[in-house]
């Protein structure tokens, strides 16, 4: 696992400035920065086909790449190829010694850690919010960052409780303007519930329109929206073949990892642990 070359990818994307260098330097930094407590970070969409399972697996890469820390990488998608499909890894069944865990090593019993990740992907996923709590809850807090992909959830059904168990809210969308509209009208409610979890929009430019609507949308508001480009190198898994497309996802990686820090807080001072 590599990372990136940021004075390569500033010039490539920005030119040679300065400060193009250090805005990408800061994000590097946030990624790798120290946590006062646990990250839990929900991949999650309105809609099949948003670029869910993409998105969590270049957030994972990412964040992998710059932690001295494996990543758990939680799938409960219903999706094909989702997050742990797209890592190499297949589904486990229960384990007796992780349900208990005490210990970071009773936490990776029956897991494998592969290029600074740790894929879990429960047997019975059909319902997500179950195999989160039965399968992820008793081992995220041995882990400095945890993403999940929660794949595709309606606002009306499972949305609310599988945000509700995390600390940041990544919300994929389409970068079109209806979609686009539509996932933003229901950032606050995700914000408003009682848990508090911070959201991050992320926007992917299927139809290759570029980033308007997303910086419309970014314009006053109080949760951060990162445009992603479309990109064919990640399909099923691959590497971004286009720096900007590298740059959006270090971008978005940091402003997860620095946004979850409210609700992780909250949560470590309440002492809620699901």
């Amino acid at each position: 696992m590599t990372v990136l070359d940021l004075r390569a990818l500033s010039t490539a994307v920005f030119g040679s400035g300065a400060n193009a260098r250090t805005e990408l330097t800061s994000w590097d930094a946030a990624i790798r920065g120290g946590l006062s407590t646990t990250r839990r970070v929900g991949v999650v969409s309105l809609s099949p086909g948003a670029g869910t399972s993409t998105v969590a697996h270049q957030l994972v890469r990412a964040v992998a790449a710059r932690r001295s820390e494996p990543v758990l990488a939680v799938d409960v998608s219903s999706g094909a190829p989702g997050l742990a499909e797209r890592l190499g890894a297949g589904s486990v069944p229960p384990d007796d010694t992780r349900a208990s865990a005490r210990t970071t090593a009773e936490a990776l019993s029956g897991l494998e850690v592969r290029d600074g990740v740790v894929a879990l992907r429960p047997r019975d996923a059909d319902d997500a919010v179950g195999a989160w709590l039965g399968e992820a809850a008793p081992i995220a807090r041995f882990f400095d960052v945890s993403v999940t992909d929660f794949g595709a959830r309606h606002p009306l059904v499972d949305l609310a409780a599988c945000a509700a168990l995390c600390d940041v809210v990544c919300l994929v969308g389409d970068a079109r303007r209806s979609p686009a509209e539509h996932a933003r009208s229901v950032v606050d409610a995700i914000a408003g519930l009682p848990e508090s979890p911070s959201v991050v929009l992320a926007l992917v430019d299927h139809a290759r329109e570029g980033d308007g609507v997303a910086r419309a949308l970014a314009t006053g508001s109080d949760h951060p929206v990162v445009a992603v480009p479309f990109d064919a190198g990640l399909a099923a898994g691959g590497h971004a073949r286009r720096s900007a497309t590298q740059l959006a996802v270090v971008q978005l990686a940091a402003a997860l990892v620095a946004a979850g820090g409210s609700a992780a807080r909250a949560r470590a001072a309440t002492g809620r642990t699901a």
